[in-house]
C-alpha cells in the first residue's frame, strides 16, 4: 500500500514539475511580449508627434532606408495588433 501511495506522490511530483516548467515559459513569454509591446507603444506615440513632412527612416540591416510617415505608423500599428493578439 505505502509503495502504491509512493508511486502516485512521484506521479503527482513529476506533473507538477511540468506543469511549473510551463508556467515559467509562458511568464517568459508574456514578459518579452510586454516589453515589445511597450517599445511599440512609445514608438507610435512619437511617430503621432511629428510633422505631415517628416522624415522617417528604416533601418535594413546596417543601412538607413527613407519610409513614408503613413507607412511607418501602419506598420507600427500592425505590429501592436499582432503583439495584443499573442498575448
Amino acid at each position: 500500500m505505502a509503495e502504491g501511495l509512493q508511486k502516485r506522490l512521484q506521479s503527482e511530483l513529476e506533473k507538477y514539475k511540468a506543469t511549473q516548467s510551463e508556467f515559467q515559459k509562458c511568464a517568459g513569454t508574456r514578459q518579452k511580449l510586454d516589453a515589445q509591446l511597450n517599445e511599440n507603444t512609445m514608438v507610435k506615440d512619437e511617430l503621432d508627434r511629428l510633422e505631415p513632412d517628416a522624415k522617417v527612416y528604416k533601418m535594413m540591416g546596417p543601412v538607413l532606408i527613407n519610409q513614408d510617415l503613413d507607412e511607418a505608423k501602419q506598420t507600427v500599428g500592425k505590429r501592436i495588433d499582432y503583439i495584443n493578439g499573442e498575448m
